[in-house]
Order: C-alpha cells, then structure tokens, then sequence
C-alpha cells in the first residue's frame, strides 16, 4: 500500500511561496471564434490549442493558435445523444485525442455522456457508442474527464453508492470503455465520511483528483483533500492542511477545486477554505509517497453568497491562478512570493496553458494572455 503522509517540509514550504500585494494590470484579449460557437473545454496540442464547445448545429472542436480560430474538426456522431453534445473535456497525448460530450435529455433531462476519440492530424472525432449503464443508470454522476497513462486512456468520475459519492475509474481497450469494480476504500464514502471530487489531473502513470472530505462524527467538518493512485490501486488519500490564521466562516465550503500537474515541477492543488482562495504544492514520490507542502493564502473574498472554484494551470512550471473571488485576480507563483495580475473579464470556467499563451474560458467567451513571467 501506498504511505499517507502530509507534512510542511522546508523544502515544499518554500515552495508554496509568500503572498505578494500589488496587482499588475495585464491585457487579456478575445479570441474570436464562429458566431454561436460556446466553448467548454481546452486541451494543448502541439504548437495549437484545441476548444471544445457546441453551437445550435451540434458538438464542435476548433484548433486556435494565438488569438486565431483555425480548422473547425470534423465530428461524427453515432447516436441521438452525441447530436446535440457540448464537449465538456478533451485530452491530447501526442497525436491520439480523447472527448466526453454531455448532452441535457430524456423523460428526466438528465445528463447522457459520449465518449469520442480521433487525431490532431485528421482533424476528426468520432463518437464510439458504449452500453448505457457504463456512464449511465440512476447512480450516475459526473465524469470528471480522461487522461491517458502509459499509453492507456483512463477517465475517472463520480457514482452513487448507499453511503454517498464514490470515485470511480473507466478503462479503455479497443473502442469500448469499462468500469471498475471493487473500488479502493479512499474512494467510497461510509457512515462516518462523505468524500466528494471536482477535479482531474495526471502525474507520470498516476491520477490525482482533487476534492474534499465531510466528516460526520462528532459533528461536520469539511476539509480539502487530494487522491493519487493508479486505474488499478491502491490510492493515497492526503487531506490538506488549512492555514491556521483563517477561522471558520459560516455557509462558506472548504474544497479543492482545481489541480494541475506537470512530470518536471510536481502538482499545485487550489480551492477554498473558510472564505479565502488557498494554494498548495503537492509532491508524488516514485514509490506513491504524497507531500503537501504549506499552504499559501491568497487574496480575494467570495461574492455574497457564492461558492466560488479557483482554477490552476502550470506556465513554464510555474503556477497560475484563477482566484475566483468577487474581485477576481490571476495570481502567479514566482521565486520572491505571489504575484497579482488582472484576471479575465467575465466568470472563468476554464484556465489552461498552451503554446505561447494563457488561455481562459468564461462568460465573455474566449481569451488570451501572453504567458505571464516573474
């Protein structure tokens, strides 16, 4: 089994940096895609950036260098489902892409889940059709998205078991996804614990999802947390430290809610704690060992009422964040502390990193930021 640790480490402290105050004002400019295209999803390949959306004539993929939308992608679709899907997660390994589209529908209008795949060369997807109650049924729930290890295409997602949420992995052979049985137990919740997921990404030949921990004993207390592991197990299970200067505060969620990973510089984890916008570095050793190191507080305040998502993505190494506040800042992790520069306009749903730029998906649409340097 893998070991569970967490612990703040000089070296990993160091890391997670100190909070710098000014903000630098930084100009984000609009990408312009086709009229009606509404973009979901992002996802680097090769010197180009791949958007995934939909528009009144169905599911689309465009390729996007600069500010410049280029060759819209063929899409085929296979049934009634895919039609109308919104691309909500695409992956790139190498020249081989893998998609989700989720489309609203049925007596229930509840959400049905395509699996796609193709090349960057061909600029295709196809959808392959999968058994219903592969990504379906009535314990269906979200599908956090898909990523590729060893060569091997993984997607983990969300189901409903008797005690709550349960994290659960699909494997990929041929054209045809499978679903694990026998799930790790860091992955179920039980009597005493109610786990919850929001966010995927990959290290090496490993996952590591981001989310949180509701405790039930002894009354609720919720702590953000993070998961690694492999399809197969075991799974480490690390719930992250939160900063001892920030006390509770009242209706506001303390959650990871986004993560991003590169094989060179490690994990960074962000989300929410009691009000505030928090930032940790996360280590995964050769062997499974996880570190966290200390957590960063960064600035920024919920709107009234709002449970806001911080977004992570990684530039030459580096960590970038989406705060997400109700004065929303990009924060970037430099040697000397935290810088702050403009955020996008509009609510980001999406940040990702590309070839020569900072990209953010939000209600105004798409938008691009030359990569931010300390």
């Amino acid at each position: 089994m893998l070991r569970r640790t967490a612990r703040t480490a000089a070296a990993l402290a160091a890391a997670a940096l100190a909070v710098a105050g000014c903000t630098t004002t930084v100009p984000w400019r609009s990408v312009e895609l086709a009229a009606g295209f509404l973009p979901a999803s992002l996802a680097a390949a090769g010197d180009s950036l791949l958007v995934g959306g939909h528009s009144s004539t169905g599911p689309g993929l465009v390729r996007v260098t600069g500010v410049t939308a280029g060759t819209s992608f063929s899409l085929e679709p296979k049934e009634p489902a895919a039609t109308d899907a919104d691309l909500i997660w695409v992956t790139a390994d190498g020249d081989d892409l893998y998609a989700v589209g989720r489309w609203f529908g049925g007596a229930h209008s509840n959400p049905r889940l395509t699996m796609w795949d193709g090349t960057a060369s061909s600029n295709q997807l196809t959808q392959r059709p999968q058994e219903f109650f592969t990504f379906g049924g009535h314990d269906a729930g979200n599908l956090l998205g898909i990523e590729v290890l060893g060569g091997r295409a993984v997607a983990f997602g969300l189901r409903t078991g008797t005690a709550g949420i349960e994290g659960v992995v699909w494997t990929r052979a041929g054209q045809t996804w499978t679903k694990h049985v026998g799930l790790d137990p860091s992955l179920v919740s039980s009597p005493d614990r109610v786990v919850g997921f929001t966010a995927l990404g990959r290290l090496g030949d490993r996952l590591v999802v981001a989310g949180d921990e509701l405790g039930l004993a002894g009354g609720l207390n919720q702590q953000p947390s993070v998961w690694a592991g492999t399809a197969e197990g075991p799974w480490t299970q690390v719930l992250l430290p939160v900063p001892a200067e920030l006390a509770p505060v009242a209706g506001q969620l303390s959650r990871a809610t986004s993560v991003a990973c590169d094989d060179a510089a490690g994990c960074w984890v962000t989300g929410w704690v009691r009000g505030r916008p928090v930032v940790w570095a996360v280590r995964i050793a050769a062997e499974g060992e996880v570190t966290v190191g200390q957590a960063a507080v960064l600035p920024g305040t919920p709107a009234p009422g709002a449970d806001p998502d911080a977004l992570i993505t990684l530039v030459a190494g580096r960590p970038v964040v989406l705060t997400g506040a109700a004065a929303p800042t990009l924060q970037l992790g430099c040697p000397d502390g935290w810088r702050s520069l403009a955020a996008p306009t509009g609510t980001a749903t999406v940040l990702h990193a590309a070839a020569g730029g900072l990209y953010a998906i939000t209600g105004d649409g798409l938008q691009r930021l030359d990569p931010p340097r300390c």
